[in-house]
Formats: C-alpha cells, sequence, structure tokens
C-alpha cells in the first residue's frame, strides 16, 4: 500500500480510538475512578505495555542526554499541559465550547507547518478545515451564555499545546523510532500526572474491580492510539493528521448513541456527514512528500 494512504489509516485509527476513550472513561469515573488516577495509570500502564514490547523484541534503546530531553519536553510537558488545559476547560465551561475550541487546532498545525517545515496550505486543506469545523459546530453548536474567560483560554491552551505536540512529534520520529518514542512519552507523562495528583492530593486506587477492566481498555487504546498516531504523522504530514483527527468526535457520538440511547437532531446528523466528508477529502489528493523509511 502507498505509505501516505497507509498513514492515513493510522491516523484514522488513531482518533477512532481516542474517540472510545470519554465513553470509557464515564464508566470508569462512576466506579469511583478520579480524573489524575487515570491518567496516571493509563500513562504508567501504556509505558509498561510499550518498554516489554522493546524488551522482548530486543529492540536496542540507543539515546542520550538530548534525546531524554526531547522526550521529557514531549510526554512531561507539552503533553501534560494540553492535558491539563482541556480538562480544566471542561470543568469550567460548556464541554461542547471546549470541543469547539480546541478543534481549532488543525488551523494551528496548518500554519505552524508552513512557517516551520514549509509545508503548503493547499485550497483542499483550507476546504477540509473549515468545512470540517462548521461540521463540529452543527454537531456540538449551542448558545452560549455566560462564557468564562479562563475556560475559554484554558480550551485555547489545549489547542495551541496540542498543535506544538503534533509538530515537535515530528521532529523527533526524525532520529527516534516510533515505540522508543511512545513508549517515553507515555513514561513521562505518567508521572507529570502523579506528582499533580499527589500534589492536589486527587489520587485514589480504591475503586470497583469491573473499573480496572476500563482501565486496561483504554490503557490498550492509548497504546494503538499513540502508536497510530505518531506512524500516521511520520508517513503523512502533521497537517493531514490534525484533519483527520477531526473524525474523533464522531466516533464518541456513535457510542454514546449506542451505549447511552442519546438522542441527535437532523442538523447534528449533517454535522457529522460534514465532517467526514469534508476530513477525508485530504486522501483524494496525495500531497507530495519524501517518506522516511522506519
Amino acid at each position: 500500500m502507498d505509505p501516505y494512504y497507509k498513514g492515513a489509516i493510522f491516523a484514522l485509527l488513531s482518533a477512532a480510538g481516542f474517540g472510545m476513550t470519554p465513553v470509557l472513561a464515564v464508566f470508569a469515573y462512576a466506579g469511583g475512578v478520579s480524573v489524575y488516577s487515570l491518567l496516571f495509570l493509563r500513562f504508567m500502564m501504556a509505558a509498561v505495555v510499550l518498554f516489554s514490547y522493546i524488551f522482548f523484541n530486543k529492540n536496542e534503546i540507543n539515546l542520550d542526554i538530548y534525546d531524554h530531553l526531547k522526550l521529557f519536553v514531549q510526554g512531561g510537558i507539552i503533553y501534560s499541559v494540553f492535558s491539563i488545559c482541556y480538562f480544566s476547560a471542561i470543568s469550567i465551561i460548556s464541554p461542547s465550547l471546549a470541543v469547539l475550541l480546541f478543534y481549532t487546532y488543525p488551523i494551528i498545525v496548518a500554519l505552524l507547518s508552513f512557517l516551520i517545515n514549509g509545508e503548503k496550505i493547499t485550497k483542499r486543506i483550507i476546504f477540509s478545515i473549515v468545512v470540517s469545523f462548521a461540521g463540529l459546530i452543527m454537531l456540538f453548536g449551542e448558545n452560549f451564555n455566560n462564557l468564562n474567560k479562563i475556560g475559554i483560554l484554558l480550551a485555547l491552551g489545549a489547542s495551541i499545546s496540542y498543535s506544538v505536540y503534533a509538530i515537535y512529534g515530528r521532529h523527533i520520529l526524525d532520529t527516534i523510532p516510533l515505540a522508543v518514542t511512545t513508549a517515553y512519552i507515555c513514561f513521562f507523562a505518567a508521572f507529570t500526572f502523579l506528582a499533580a495528583g499527589l500534589y492536589q492530593n486527587k489520587l485514589n486506587f480504591s475503586f470497583t474491580p469491573v473499573s480496572w477492566i476500563y482501565v486496561g481498555l483504554i490503557t490498550l487504546i492509548t497504546v494503538g492510539g499513540f502508536l497510530s498516531f505518531f506512524a500516521g504523522i511520520k508517513l503523512t504530514s502533521p497537517t493531514i493528521v490534525s484533519i483527520l483527527g477531526m473524525t474523533e468526535p464522531i466516533m464518541t457520538i456513535i457510542l454514546s448513541f449506542i451505549i447511552f440511547s442519546e438522542q441527535f437532531s437532523l442538523i447534528q446528523i449533517i454535522g457529522v456527514g460534514l465532517v467526514l466528508t469534508a476530513s477525508t477529502q485530504v486522501l483524494f489528493k496525495k500531497q507530495k512528500k519524501i517518506i522516511k523509511n522506519y
């Protein structure tokens, strides 16, 4: 298969996986799992799985101090800032508004890719971003009253930090293997959430046994989602992956409909169609790009 389309499939798989996480998290929270406990366990268990894979496949990890620093910045700082901003925004403003503001990140990724990597912003990319975002407005849009400036800034902070995460991740993959990159990012993110949870006294591991099943499922999705996300970036570009990532909420919507019997309006269904149609437009015209081997 052509590497570009293979990368696009990885990006869609990553979006689908991450779209399942919020629904599984609802069940985990219902069993007594706190947000920081879930984040810590999610990334620590994912790191254990990935390092075990690397060890049993006898892959050497030859990283210098600078490589470790890059991975710490990516996982321990950038991704952690994104997570804290995103979850804090959801707790302050409407989750719908937080999601809409967060999904401005493909615009930021496209601009950063143009400024840093010289990646062209084509008409097709502009069309995909604009129409997909319009679809998200139809999907999540509501009358937003009593807007909280701090919440809005936090949601935009999540968008900016995630954009930097995608761009910087592409840079890291130039010198560090995919599995090693993902393992270290999860490891450093886990300890950041551990420290934050201890500082705020919000770590709690006294939850129901069934909750561990949901934590385990979220961990497996995290492993597959991160590997697919970075594989997609390596084989296509951060911009393409960010656009395809706009399909992520659709998986959440579908699962919410199946599991929670949530009802959706015609406008929301049209919004789903717009997102799917526009985001997948990037698949129909291959971007010229030199693909590096793993």
